[in-house]
C-alpha cells in the first residue's frame, strides 16, 4: 500500500480504535519512517504501552530522522527565515 503519509497515520488511528494494535503500529511505523511527527509520537506511546518493541521504536526513530534530514535544504531554511520575518506560517 502506498499513498499519503497522513492517510497512513489515519489508518493507524482507525486500527487502534478498532483494537488492532499490531496493525496500527505497522501503519504508524511506515508513516513515522516517512517523517510524520504524529506517527512517531504514536509509536513512542505504543512502546510505552507495550504494543511496540524497543527495536520497533528505535527503527521508527532512525527512519524518521533520516526522512527529516532528507527534507532539509538551504533553500527551505532561507524560505522559513523569510516567512518568519514576515509572520507567515509555512506548512511543511
Amino acid at each position: 500500500m502506498r499513498g499519503d503519509v497522513n492517510a497512513r497515520h489515519n489508518l493507524g488511528v482507525k486500527e487502534a480504535y478498532a483494537g488492532n494494535m499490531n496493525r496500527a503500529m505497522k501503519h504508524f511505523m511506515i508513516s513515522a519512517g516517512a517523517g510524520w511527527d504524529e506517527s512517531l509520537k504514536a509509536v513512542r506511546q505504543g512502546y510505552m504501552d507495550g504494543h511496540a518493541t524497543k527495536d520497533d521504536f528505535e527503527k521508527a526513530l532512525r527512519a524518521h530522522k533520516e526522512a527529516k534530514d532528507e527534507m532539509k535544504s538551504d533553500q527551505r531554511d532561507a524560505a522559513a527565515l523569510a516567512a518568519a520575518a514576515l509572520n507567515i506560517d509555512i506548512m511543511w
